[in-house]
C-alpha cells in the first residue's frame, strides 16, 4: 500500500500523536508521500505561525524524508471531474481538497486524512483515518 498524508495527519505526526507515530512506524518509508498541495499548505502553516523559523525547519526534514506526488495533467484532468461531479451533487468542498483528492486518485493511493467528512463525499477515493477516537 502506498499512502499520501494530508496536511493534518502530518501535523498530527509532527506533534508526536501516538497513533499516527505507531502507524507511519510500521510503514517503510518508500510507501509514505504526499502532495505538492500538501506540502504549500505546511510551508504557508508555518509562515503563518508564531515559532517561523523552527516551523519551516521541521516541515522541510520531514518533507525531505518522503515523496511529493505533485499537481500534473492527469489530476488536473481529474480534478476536473470531481468538481463537476461534487457541484451536480451540490457537495463542494475546498479547491486545494479537490486538488488532493484528484493526485491520490490518478496515483492510485490512499488517502490518510482526519478529514473523512470532506473526502468522503469523493467517489472512488480511499482514504484511512489515523487518529484514535475515544
Amino acid at each position: 500500500m502506498k499512502y499520501i498524508l494530508d496536511s493534518d495527519t502530518i501535523i498530527y505526526f509532527l506533534k508526536g500523536v501516538d497513533s499516527v507515530v505507531n502507524k507511519m512506524a510500521t510503514l517503510d518509508v518508500a510507501n509514505i508521500y504526499t502532495t505538492s498541495i500538501n506540502q504549500a499548505e505546511l510551508y504557508y502553516g508555518a509562515a503563518n505561525s508564531q515559532k517561523v523559523k523552527a516551523n519551516l525547519s521541521t516541515i522541510g526534514s520531514f518533507l525531505l524524508n518522503v515523496g511529493i506526488k505533485n499537481f500534473d495533467h492527469l489530476a488536473a484532468k481529474e480534478y476536473g471531474h470531481i468538481k463537476s461531479s461534487l457541484k451536480a451533487e451540490g457537495k463542494l468542498i475546498a479547491d486545494m481538497d479537490i486538488c488532493i483528492a484528484a493526485i491520490t486518485k490518478v496515483n492510485k493511493m490512499i488517502l490518510v486524512t482526519n478529514n473523512s467528512k470532506d473526502f468522503e463525499r469523493i467517489d472512488g477515493l480511499t482514504i484511512e483515518n489515523w487518529i484514535n477516537r475515544k
